[in-house]
């Protein structure tokens, strides 16, 4: 960490289904590499549901539904900087990224907020070649260009090490670790580094 700086206190998300599955084993890792606090949380902790049906009550006052959201977004205004690791189903993001996404409308709305919110997020998104990694990392850039931010995303792909990201375990290779190590030590100067 840079001399002078205070631990940033980092919330780490797991958007996977399978809350011990590779993304699960990924923010663990971080979680032991890095001396700030590091806390991880499964999408799936914050039971919600997307937008609708409704009156667009947010937009004028609060969301009528009474779900997790409320304690996710708790979460994300404590913390200083984010980790989404993301996996990509059939060539897609997960659901419940785009309902995060689209409970978070009416505050993103804000173009103030949009910046403040993806110049904390960071992404380690879990995907092949060919079966929509590189269209998933795709929005997600744009996603952080809109905003006006340098995208910070890592992508991983378990056909590099000859794996089935369903069947095998990621972190068992050390290259994936090598990587992690990286963006850990990265973290630990300036925050998760911009995209590789």
């Amino acid at each position: 960490m840079a001399e002078g700086r205070e631990e940033t206190n980092m919330l780490g998300i797991n958007f996977s289904s399978r809350k011990d599955g590779n993304c699960g084993d990924f923010l663990l890792f971080l979680k032991q590499q890095t001396k700030t606090r590091f806390v991880v949380k499964w999408i799936h902790d914050f039971p919600f549901d997307g937008c609708g049906p409704c009156s667009y009550e947010c937009t004028h006052g609060s969301c009528p539904k009474k779900d997790g959201f409320a304690e996710l977004t708790a979460w994300l205004d404590r913390e200083e900087a984010y980790v989404f690791v993301i996996p990509v189903y059939n060539g897609n993001l997960p659901s419940a990224f785009y309902r995060m996404l689209e409970r978070l409308s009416p505050r993103l709305h804000e173009e103030a907020e949009e910046r403040r919110f993806w110049k904390k997020v960071r992404i380690l998104l879990i995907g092949n070649p060919g079966h929509g990694l590189e269209r998933s990392s795709g929005i997600l850039k744009e996603l952080f260009r809109n905003a006006g931010q340098v995208p910070g995303i890592i992508t991983f792909s378990s056909t590099d090490y000859g794996m089935k990201s369903t069947r095998d375990r990621l972190i068992e290779e050390k290259e994936v670790r090598k990587k992690l190590m990286k963006a850990a030590e990265e973290e630990e100067q300036e925050g998760m580094p911009q995209g590789t």
